[in-house]
């Protein structure tokens, strides 16, 4: 049976609307900018006081977008996924500083994507996209025509999910199928899901919602015993507008997970934050952020481990005075404990 096609414009419109936890829809993403990740001016690049952790912000990586997912290659090097408006959303990278584009890699139409590899081997990948509303088919006689909604598609007014590929390599991943994990009602505060597998070999998700009556966005949790089929747990994991979760760290006694603040202006800039955990559901979040910036919202950070308690962190900023315009793009970073 021959798939639906969906207007490509409806996904330049939409597709930061999906990622959720930004500041605005940045509207010129696309646009050929001169970097200015490298001229942050007061970041801080050293030890909190009073943190276990260390911090060292370094280039930007040249390229546009949120929500970046960042694993190590089984073949060596890096691969970073992008949510953004450029047709490039795989990229690869020897050394964590220079990336290029990896244009064999086939991926879902979506955001978000967080990549998990299970102990057999394969993969699995996360994303988020649109409940979609039904199709109307082409009229007959016309199947070279896209298929059209059957009513009006509004990113604002539509549900989010979290959907999952499997595959056995990094190469190609098909069309997902869902998890279960959805929103209650539209709202632009959702998403942004991470996973991992716990110390009792559980698949978990930690995502950001924005439950009626909550003042700021929460962070929610679910557990899956295949890493398909997920079901929410009680309760909130974190609450006060902590976003952008990216679990760094799932050990017996040991839990790290790196936050962004809520986009809300009245708590901007956003800064990157570090929790820590015994059991991972009882977080202590550290006093002061380990990157801050007065003029720049720095978010979605995401990491893989290149020695113990030692990471390479990439990180979406903007200024802070563009944050409804854009350009967003991503920065690297050291991280160690």
């Amino acid at each position: 049976m021959r798939k639906s096609r969906l207007s490509a414009a409806f996904w330049v419109a939409s597709i930061l609307a999906v990622a959720g936890c930004q500041s605005g829809t940045p509207s010129e993403m696309g646009a050929s900018t001169q970097s200015s990740a490298d001229s942050s001016s007061e970041a801080i690049s050293q030890k909190v006081n009073g943190s276990q952790f260390s911090f060292e912000l370094g280039e930007g990586l040249g390229i546009e977008g949120v929500s970046p997912e960042l694993v190590a290659h089984p073949d060596g090097g890096y691969l970073l996924l992008v949510t953004g408006l450029g047709q490039d959303r795989a990229y690869r990278s020897n050394d964590g500083v220079s990336f290029t584009p990896d244009p064999g890699m086939k991926i879902p139409m979506g955001s978000d994507y967080s990549l998990l590899q299970r102990p057999d081997g394969s993969w699995l990948l996360y994303y988020v996209t649109f409940d979609m509303p039904p199709m109307e088919p082409s009229p007959p006689g016309e199947p070279g025509q896209p298929v059209q909604p059957a009513q009006s598609m509004d990113p604002k007014t539509m549900k989010k999910k979290v959907m999952v590929s499997e595959s056995s390599n990094l190469s190609s991943f098909p069309e997902g199928v869902p998890t279960g994990i959805q929103q209650d009602e539209p709202g632009m505060a959702w998403g942004v899901p991470d996973t991992w597998v716990d110390p009792d070999g559980f698949y978990r998700m930690m995502w950001v919602d924005m439950p009626e009556g909550e003042r700021w966005e929460v962070l929610r949790t679910a557990t899956s015993q295949d890493g398909i089929t997920f079901t929410p747990d009680e309760g909130y994991a974190i609450t006060d507008g902590y976003v952008d979760p990216f679990m760094l760290k799932a050990e017996e006694g040991d839990w790290v997970l790196l936050l962004s603040t809520t986009p809300a202006t009245e708590r901007l800039p956003q800064r990157i934050y570090v929790a820590t955990s015994t059991n991972g559901m009882d977080w202590s979040i550290e006093d002061e952020p380990i990157l801050y910036d007065e003029d720049r919202n720095y978010l979605d950070p995401a990491a893989v481990e290149v020695s113990p308690d030692e990471w390479l962190v990439v990180i979406s900023t903007v200024e802070k005075a563009n944050a409804l315009s854009g350009p967003y793009e991503y920065v690297g970073a050291r991280l160690s404990r």
